[in-house]
């Protein structure tokens, strides 16, 4: 799992049994998902230096991370940004603020190899 902030969700997840690891800026989440490989990385596309939308295009142009499914969190719940997020290559959208179950949901359907969904929360 690759998140900017958010301890909640961090802590949720972790008490959920995932192996959850935290990446302050888009360079960060892409050294952390090409040395570590997670199964399904979360992404704020709102990161400082690389925003998240070239993250997960750079993810999806490597081959170590190019079929890891990739959800995509956001403030903005603009048709434009699930389309803009879609074509960067992730695999499904959020809005923040979600429930926990929500992320969960989110991931559970990565990892069951559900490809896109967009999905409003809160």
């Amino acid at each position: 799992m690759i998140r900017r902030r958010a301890p909640g969700y961090i802590a949720y997840l972790a008490a959920r049994g995932y192996d959850v690891r935290a990446a302050a800026t888009g360079e960060d989440a892409l050294a952390l998902a090409l040395a570590w490989t997670p199964q399904v990385i979360v992404l704020d596309l709102g990161l400082p230096d690389i925003d998240g939308w070239e993250v997960a295009r750079r993810l999806k142009a490597a081959e170590p991370t190019l079929a890891i499914p990739i959800v995509a969190l956001t403030g903005a719940d603009l048709p434009h940004e699930r389309v803009s997020a879609m074509r960067a290559g992730c695999d499904r959208h959020l809005t923040k603020p979600c429930a926990p179950a929500d992320l969960v949901d989110a991931i559970e359907r990565c990892l069951s190899g559900t490809r896109w969904m967009s999905q409003r929360s809160g």
